[in-house]
């Protein structure tokens, strides 16, 4: 897509999003993540039903902590017949300090389907 249009949302790190190590429980991201990217599509095709088909390259670089702003940002990278690659992007922004850093990038794939959950094409 040539200029697609970015989502964004903003989300603080509670006491609840922790793990046992003090840091941002990884499942807790990657279901916001997934969230994201099923708001990107639904958005973009109204009237569309979208599900989670798979994520690509999971990998978290950095570590979030309690209080520190996640800025979680996704858009349409391509569009098949019946599914869309979503590219989502976090960073963190960190509560000290100024600094902002990226904590994941990966591609989230949504399939397009029907009323009994068979792929469909997007129109």
């Amino acid at each position: 897509m040539n200029n697609p249009k970015k989502y964004e949302h903003f989300c603080v790190v509670r006491q609840e999003h922790l793990n046992q190590y003090g840091s941002l429980f990884g499942g807790c991201l990657l279901s916001t993540i997934d969230e994201l990217a099923f708001v990107v599509c639904s958005q973009s095709y109204p009237g569309h039903n979208f599900l989670t088909r798979a994520l690509q390259n999971v990998e978290f670089h950095a570590p979030a902590h309690l209080g520190d702003v996640l800025e979680i940002a996704g858009w349409i990278e391509q569009v098949g017949h019946t599914s869309c690659r979503v590219r989502v992007q976090v960073h963190i922004c960190q509560s000290h300090n100024a600094n902002r850093q990226l904590t994941f990038d990966g591609v989230v794939i949504m399939v397009c389907v029907g009323d009994d959950n068979v792929p469909v094409d997007i129109d």
